[in-house]
């Protein structure tokens, strides 16, 4: 009598896993606050910035400044600015183009994801960004 519910039991158990359908779908990013520049946390004594622009995207790594504005972040002579504010130190500096599709960013030169948490939050390269 025992075996007999506890096979049942498993029976049960196991049909309805089966027919439990599993709704693990796409979600859509939010919209990032645009002209608005994010930070990362301090990483290894630098910070990371990104600032999406429109369809451009401006990611700087640095050590020499905590913050950055919209205009420093879209200047051509990004890396001679953050020299003025620091003499000692390094950054590095990258833009491009990104393209939405389906719903999601990812930069158009490497295809790297920019996931949107919150208008306030984004996640690029393995990095989490605060708007500051």
């Amino acid at each position: 009598m025992k075996k007999k519910f506890f096979l049942h039991i498993r029976v049960f158990t196991l049909l309805s896993f089966l027919l439990t359908p599993i709704f693990a779908g796409n979600i859509p990013d939010g919209k990032p606050s645009l002209n608005r520049v994010y930070r990362s946390a301090k990483i290894s004594d630098s910070y990371h910035f990104l600032l999406l622009d429109g369809k451009r995207y401006y990611y700087v790594n640095t050590n020499k400044s905590k913050t950055l504005t919209p205009s420093e972040m879209k200047s051509s002579n990004i890396l001679e600015l953050l020299k003025s504010k620091q003499s000692w130190g390094q950054a590095f500096a990258s833009s491009g183009n990104y393209i939405k599709k389906n719903g999601a960013i990812f930069t158009e030169k490497y295809l790297d994801r920019i996931k949107v948490l919150s208008p306030k939050k984004i996640k690029y390269l393995n990095k989490i960004f605060i708007l500051q």
